[in-house]
């Protein structure tokens, strides 16, 4: 069980739908500090999560998730400034456009993987950060494809890779952040968008997909949050239906033999040098 109470939290999301739901369950947690990165600020949804807890101080920076890295590093310096430090890093910015590939890839993958790489130097305890936990907030399409928005798709696919690669134990038992992923089914704020299908074949479904039964942003604000705390380095969580549900991970491919003793061989070899 992982404890919130007390915790300096940064979430990168907008101040609306799921992210804004997820916030108002943090800040019942008494969470020390929140920090929303965005590239549009919500003063309304900001005073409203502080009328929540107002012993929580609550910091807003314009943030776009797709600027480059360098840029990314002078806006996570002044959250420290602020901050102090980092102990959850809930990457949370989506989009869905397939007309757009690039955006889509940019603001889901790209963006999430260099937000990491940013933040990672503030949280590894070996470079005085204190360890903490990342979580990548995702889609149930990055689990299963999706014959509608293959570009949306791809980009979760990704995240997924992403988070179980960043997880390993090579990474996780020397820097101490744990990373996972919380998989959310459709909620209301996605369906209620016009949405395009990546081929013309496939938009009368999208266009039925308005009508489909989904979850509430407010419940799957609130399994993100119970995901966090009931979560381990490297889970993967489904959020959909109102329910959470752990994923159990397949391996399709393992190591040969033959390639671990060459990886070992050479650890070794490094290590006489």
């Amino acid at each position: 069980m992982y404890d919130l109470m007390g915790k300096h939290i940064c979430y990168v999301a907008d101040c609306g739908g799921i992210a804004l739901e997820a916030c108002k369950v943090l800040m019942t947690k008494n969470i020390a500090k929140l920090a929303i990165l965005h590239s549009v600020e919500n003063p309304q949804a900001i005073a409203q999560l502080q009328s929540i807890n107002p012993n929580t101080q609550i910091f807003f920076w314009t943030y776009d998730v797709t600027m480059a890295r360098e840029e990314m590093k002078k806006y996570f310096d002044e959250v420290i400034v602020q901050m102090d430090y980092i102990d959850v890093l809930i990457n949370g910015a989506t989009l869905c456009d397939e007309r757009n590939i690039d955006a889509t890839i940019n603001t889901n993958l790209t963006g999430m993987m260099n937000t990491c790489a940013t933040v990672l130097p503030y949280m590894d305890r070996q470079m005085d950060g204190k360890g903490g936990l990342i979580v990548n907030v995702t889609s149930v399409i990055g689990l299963d494809p999706s014959p509608v928005f293959c570009a949306y798709s791809a980009s979760k696919f990704g995240v997924i890779g992403f988070t179980r690669s960043l997880a390993d134990p090579l990474y996780y038992s020397q820097n101490g952040v744990a990373v996972m992923a919380v998989c959310c089914g459709p909620t209301k704020t996605f369906v209620d968008r016009e949405l395009n299908a990546f081929l013309a074949y496939g938009q009368s479904f999208a266009d039925r997909l308005r009508r489909a039964p989904c979850q509430s942003t407010r419940i799957c604000g609130q399994n993100i949050v119970n995901a966090i705390e009931r979560g381990e380095n490297g889970q993967i969580w489904i959020a959909d239906k109102g329910g959470l549900e752990l994923v159990k991970l397949h391996w399709y491919w393992h190591m040969a033999d033959q390639f671990v003793h060459y990886m070992q061989s050479a650890d070794e070899e490094e290590g006489e040098e």
